[in-house]
This record gives structure tokens, C-alpha cells and sequence, in this order.
């Protein structure tokens, strides 16, 4: 039975793919997450009947209306969602050559403000991840919508401050950054293993 819109949640688990040669590997686990997660509300997605990988946000015929499936992954993690309402989220993981060309990657991102505060930031390389993930969880978000912007770099920042519309959440912790975006403040997180996720304010971005 789904949870009342009134009262939107967001399960989330997080876990370790593999080590292998398999490219597919992590969205396979990734889909092996979210059938579980369905489990848990009482639906049956068997593993084949999700949408394949590059075919946009994850899909299944046994997921009714208004439950919504999100996925990201890197090198060895994969991040699984299910939630009452729209969401978008993105896994990152650090990259030292990205630290080497911080200036240039910064250089791309479309708010001069938000170059601003990632450059002026006591950790400029975990400042650029925590608007990056940002971004691509804007996008994610915005296609679940069926309205996908032109490009990640399209999204703003802006949309998740005073009169956006839309809100934050992110975990970060060593070389690893997790952004969630949603348009419901009322939403509520629950992740396996816990993460210590925090709301953004408007002040707190990047």
C-alpha cells in the first residue's frame, strides 16, 4: 500500500558493488536494490522488469502511479531510492585529476555566485562536489518530471532557494558526496545504513 502523499518518504540504502570487470554491475545492483526496497512496501519488481541502464530514471509495470524509483552510482557504491514523490539524487566520488583542474571545472558551473563561494570555501574541491551532485540531482529530478533540461549545467542552484519550489538534502563524508532534491519540504528520509543527511538552507549553498 503506498504512504499518503500528504506525508511523503524517501527510503534510501546505500551500498557496496562488487569488484569486477562487469561495466553493467553497478546498475544491476542498483536494480537488485530498488526490488528490495519495493519489497518492503509489499510490491513484487522482479529484477528483469526494470528499465534498462541509459534509458533515463528507472522504471517498472508493477510500480504504481506516484511511487517514484531513483539511482546513482560510482566506482564502488550505488545509492538506491523509492519515494512517494518526485526526487533526484547523485553519488559522487572525488577524483584527484578533478582537484587538479578545479579552476576550469569551477569555470563551467552557470551561477556567478556559486563560483564565487566554491573558490572563497575552506575546501573548494568539496565545495565544487557538494554543487555538482547538486546539479545532476536537479536534472534527475526534472526528468522524472518528463521536462529534462538540455543539459546538467542547464539546472540552477537558484531553484532551490527562496521561491524556487524546490529543496536540498546531502550527506558528504570523506571523498563521497550524496545530494537529494525534492519539491516537497515535508519529506522524509529514511536510509540504510544511516546517513547523517542535512537540509540545505538557502545560505548553506553550495
Amino acid at each position: 500500500m503506498l504512504r499518503s502523499c500528504s506525508a511523503p518518504t524517501l527510503d534510501l540504502v546505500m551500498a557496496r558493488v562488487p569488484p569486477g570487470r562487469d561495466r553493467d554491475a553497478p546498475s544491476r545492483r542498483g536494480r537488485e536494490l530498488l526490488s528490495r526496497l519495493a519489497r518492503r512496501r509489499g510490491l513484487d519488481c522482479p529484477l528483469d522488469g526494470w528499465s534498462p541502464r541509459g534509458s533515463g530514471p528507472p522504471r517498472h509495470p508493477a510500480l504504481p502511479t506516484g511511487l517514484h524509483a531513483a539511482l546513482s552510482h560510482r566506482d564502488e557504491r550505488v545509492v538506491a531510492g523509492l519515494a512517494d514523490c518526485p526526487v533526484g539524487l547523485d553519488l559522487e566520488h572525488a577524483r584527484a585529476r578533478h582537484a587538479r583542474r578545479l579552476t576550469a571545472l569551477v569555470a563551467r558551473l552557470p551561477e556567478p555566485e556559486v563560483r564565487r563561494a566554491i573558490l572563497a570555501a575552506g575546501d573548494p574541491p568539496a565545495a565544487f562536489y557538494r554543487a555538482w551532485t547538486l546539479h545532476e540531482a536537479l536534472f534527475k529530478l526534472a526528468c522524472l518530471a518528463g521536462r529534462p533540461p538540455p543539459a546538467v549545467l542547464a539546472t540552477r542552484l537558484a531553484r532551490l532557494g527562496p521561491g524556487g519550489g524546490l529543496l536540498a538534502w546531502q550527506w558528504q563524508e570523506a571523498d563521497w558526496t550524496l545530494s537529494i532534491c525534492a519539491p516537497d519540504a515535508r519529506l522524509r528520509i529514511t536510509a540504510a545504513p544511516r546517513l547523517p543527511l542535512r537540509r540545505l538552507s538557502h545560505d548553506a549553498l553550495p
